[in-house]
């Protein structure tokens, strides 16, 4: 209860039943003589319940999650080359078509990669898979190697990250001795630049005399072709 003072002098009042009475000046009197903001002061609080609500809203993401395709979507749209539902589908169909080669990495690191650092990766751990990984997706968009956008986009983006290891470079001499169908995909396409002139250098390195020749041979007659210079 709040002080009660006394009308008289304004000093604190002691309260005795129905009656009040001031210590200070003797003042004394019934409770309904004080003045009725110090009658409000004996009333006794509010009894009634503080009541404090509180709520947790959940906002419901109805976002979809992305579409999961089957082995044969993904190499038919990769056939077809439309990259218009997803355009990691060349990644996708190496996971889906060599998937003990990714189980060194959890889903979100995999989620990360683009089919560029994927064939990277692989490669410098086994490079034989990684090039059946190359020869499938050049094996799946064959009909599209004589579309200069395509072959580019393969040969000096999704690819390069092959031919340019030294370490790869050596097995990808050696699978191209004996698959002419391999050499002629990246020798004779709708894109000429670095992959070309990387290999034929790596025929140097490895001094494949021979194959030099023969891959040099195919690039002369492509009409992509102008000058080796230019590469």
């Amino acid at each position: 209860m709040s002080t009660i003072r006394c009308p008289h002098c304004g000093s604190p009042v002691r309260v005795l039943g129905n009656r009040w009475e001031c210590g200070w000046c003797g003042d004394f009197g019934k409770l309904s003589s004080l003045s009725l903001s110090e009658q409000a002061k004996l009333k006794p609080e509010s009894s009634e319940p503080n009541i404090s609500l509180e709520f947790e809203i959940s906002v419901i993401d109805d976002t979809p999650p992305p579409r999961q395709y089957t082995r044969t979507e993904l190499e038919d749209m990769v056939c077809r080359w439309d990259l218009s539902e997803n355009r990691w589908i060349c990644r996708d169909l190496l996971i889906a078509y060599f998937p003990k080669s990714i189980e060194q990495w959890t889903a979100e690191e995999i989620e990360n990669m683009d089919t560029y650092e994927l064939l990277s990766k692989i490669g410098e751990s086994d490079p034989k898979t990684a090039i059946q990984m190359m020869k499938l997706l050049l094996d799946t968009a064959e009909s599209h190697l004589q579309e200069p956008e395509v072959a580019e986009q393969l040969l000096e983006c999704e690819l390069c990250g092959l031919y340019q290891n030294q370490s790869v470079q050596f097995f990808i001499l050696e699978q191209l001795k004996n698959d002419k169908h391999l050499a002629q995909q990246l020798f004779k396409s709708a894109y000429v630049g670095e992959c070309q002139g990387v290999l034929l250098d790596a025929c140097d390195w490895f001094g494949e005399v021979e194959l030099k020749a023969y891959l040099q041979e195919l690039l002369e007659q492509n009409p992509y072709f102008d000058k080796f210079g230019q590469l």
